[in-house]
Formats: structure tokens, C-alpha cells, sequence
């Protein structure tokens, strides 16, 4: 059983975000509850609380899917244990006891791009939890059961909940139509490209190429698996990479950085026929510059990747149980619900050696 109310951290408008007592909500048809173990903390969850509202709803602007605005409980990267199950519940695949993680986009459900999978692309404004609905950064969390995935018995919870980021990254792999064999240039080593520098040594690329200014976030991108680290204060990306594939280029590039120069360098480092994914946030009010020659003289493609789907999610847990990937040494520190903002979102900001940051749930529960 549940109790009646918790402690969660609840975002306000900016850039208030605090410890609360919430009530915990009642199961509706079709949902589960989950007991949090982990919640990861995000780059999204960093822009939310010092320059949003963004992804959440202000107030008198509902969400057109859920109906709901700020004040939100956030956290959308999170993993825990089935304790209720509402009516319409599939029972033979989620029951008590279940071991789970989420995946946070909500969409209609109904629409074209829906109905192929691909909720990301949802004709109506997609939600998330821990923006669009209460998330886990809370003991308790009512999920619809199309969002919830099983995690594999050999797979541990705190590692279940790098699925989500693990998942984006695995998408955005995915948009470029990488193949084992092939050669790619990652550009940013924040949490992201660390993980798209994983992913694509774990799908077999024959070299990674990283661009990243920072010492520290280049000794992660090594761990990672990375063949060569090149900082763009230094030298010049492009030129290097071009010495590294012997002037051929290389087969992708992945935009983990979001600035023109790094969409420039993507975009002069492939090859004839190369391919380039853009899966860094923009801010709306930025309109970058395309240079339309190279990309046509070159026949390259410039495509972008957004969120993920079911597929990559269950593709990454099935990839975490073989163990042909490992993120268990990019979980660089472990805090408690209270610590949040202290020792969470500012210490994520201001240190460039944090990866991923798991809150772990507990004591955070009311009678």
C-alpha cells in the first residue's frame, strides 16, 4: 500500500524547485504504480528549473494531452518496482513486484505517426513525464502502462534508469543510418555524446572522433571508447579528422553541442555521401546557418533525431542484459531526494566530470 501523501520536488516556474508534500495521486484505468528506486538528473531538467518554464506548461496554458501546468513534480529518467496495478492493467506482463523503467514521451496514441511507433512525432504536442505529468523525483508515481518497460532480471534498477539517456543516444545512432564497419565524429562530450561515443563503439564503428574542449569531458569520452579526442580550442577539427581518414571523411557525424561551429564541423567532416544527425536542444530563437554548397556538392545528408521510440528502449535493455554495453562507470555520484537542487542540479551545471547524477528514493514517504 501506498501512503496517502510524499515528499517530492516540485517545480514552480524558475527557478523555484522544492522539497514538498504532495498527495499521491489515486490509479487511473490502464496505469501502474511504481515505487522509485533511481531518478537521473538531466541537462533538460537543468533548463527547466533556471530558464523555463520550457517543456512544462506555465499556468493558464494546460498541456493539450494531460491538461495539466505547473506546479509539476519533475524527473523523467527513472526506474523502480510495480506495487499497484489499475483496471485494464495487462496483468500477465506487469504485476507486483515487476521491475521497471519509463519511457517519458506522451503522445495521442492515435495519429499516423503513433500508430507506427513513432510517439516522438505525435501530431499533438508530446508531454513527458516529469514535466507533462508528475515524475520521479518522488517515492510514488502513477505511469500508463504503454510506457512502461520490464526491466531484464540481470539488469539492476540503477542501471535501468540510464535506459531513457541511453535511449536517446541509441536513436540518434540509429538517424544516422550508422553500420558496424563505419567511422563517425562525435562533437560534445556532455552526457549525451558520452553516450552516442558508447553506443557507436558498442554497435561497431571502426573509429570515434570526438571534438571536445574540456580535459575532463575528454578523459570521459576516452572511457568511452573513443579512438581520438581533439580539442577544438587547439586545433582544427575538420583538418585533424581529415588527416585521421586520410582526406576521405567520415561515414557520420553526430551534433551532441548544438553551436554553429560544431554543425560547420559536422558538416565538412563526412565524406561524399556522409551523413549528419543533429540531436543537441536549440534554443527557438537561434536559426543556424546551412551551407547549402557543401551539403549539395558533397550529397550529404543533414537529418535530426528526437527523443526515442519503444523500440530503442527495449533494443537498449536487451543490449544492457547481454552486457554488450556498459554505463554502470558513468554514474558519477548518488544523492539523496532533499539534495536535489544543492548537490544535484548545481553541482551538475558547475562540474564538467558529471555524467549521469541518480537519485536514490528513500525516506521520502508520508503516513
Amino acid at each position: 500500500m501506498a501512503p496517502r501523501r510524499m515528499l517530492a520536488q516540485v517545480y514552480r516556474g524558475t527557478p523555484e524547485l522544492k522539497l514538498e508534500e504532495v498527495e499521491v495521486p489515486p490509479l487511473e484505468n490502464g496505469d501502474v504504480r511504481v515505487k522509485v528506486s533511481y531518478c537521473g538528473i538531466c541537462g533538460s531538467d537543468l533548463h527547466e528549473v533556471y530558464h523555463g518554464p520550457l517543456t512544462c506548461c506555465p499556468a493558464g496554458q494546460p498541456h493539450p494531452l494531460t491538461g495539466r501546468t505547473i506546479p509539476e513534480t519533475l524527473g523523467h529518467e527513472f526506474s523502480g518496482t510495480v506495487v499497484d496495478v489499475g483496471e485494464g492493467v495487462d496483468g500477465e506482463r506487469l504485476k507486483v513486484g515487476t521491475r521497471v523503467c519509463i519511457e517519458p514521451v506522451i503522445s495521442c496514441r492515435e495519429c499516423e505517426s503513433c500508430k507506427q511507433g513513432l510517439t516522438p512525432l505525435c501530431s499533438t504536442p508530446i508531454g513527458l513525464y516529469g514535466y507533462s505529468r508528475p515524475g520521479g523525483l518522488a517515492p510514488f508515481v502513477n505511469v500508463a502502462q504503454t510506457n512502461v518497460h520490464v526491466v531484464p532480471d540481470n539488469v539492476p534498477l540503477d542501471i535501468a534508469a540510464l535506459a531513457e539517456p541511453l535511449s536517446v543516444a541509441w536513436h540518434a545512432v540509429g538517424c544516422s543510418s550508422f553500420q558496424a564497419g563505419e567511422t563517425a565524429l562525435v562533437l560534445g562530450s556532455g552526457p549525451i555524446g558520452a553516450l552516442v561515443t558508447r553506443v557507436l563503439v558498442a554497435r561497431g564503428a571502426s573509429a570515434v572522433y570526438v571534438s571536445e574542449p574540456s580535459l575532463v569531458r575528454a578523459r570521459i569520452a576516452e572511457s568511452c571508447g573513443a579512438t581520438k579526442v581533439v580539442d577544438p580550442t587547439k586545433e582544427d577539427v575538420v583538418k585533424r579528422v581529415m588527416e585521421l581518414t586520410d582526406g576521405r571523411g567520415v561515414d557520420v557525424a553526430i551534433d551532441c553541442a548544438g553551436m554553429q561551429r560544431t554543425l560547420d564541423a559536422a558538416m565538412e567532416g563526412v565524406r561524399k555521401k556522409g551523413r549528419v544527425v543533429m540531436v543537441a536542444l536549440w534554443d527557438k530563437d537561434k536559426k543556424p546557418t546551412v551551407d547549402m554548397w557543401n551539403l549539395l556538392s558533397k550529397e550529404s545528408t543533414l537529418t535530426s533525431s528526437c527523443c526515442f521510440n519503444a523500440q530503442d528502449m527495449g533494443e537498449v535493455l536487451a543490449a544492457l542484459s547481454a552486457g554488450t554495453i556498459k554505463v554502470d562507470d558513468l554514474i558519477t555520484s548518488r544523492i539523496r531526494l532533499e539534495e536535489v537542487f544543492d548537490k544535484g542540479l548545481e553541482v551538475l551545471r558547475s562540474d564538467p566530470s558529471q555524467v549521469k547524477i541518480l537519485v536514490q528514493l528513500s525516506g521520502a514517504m508520508k503516513a
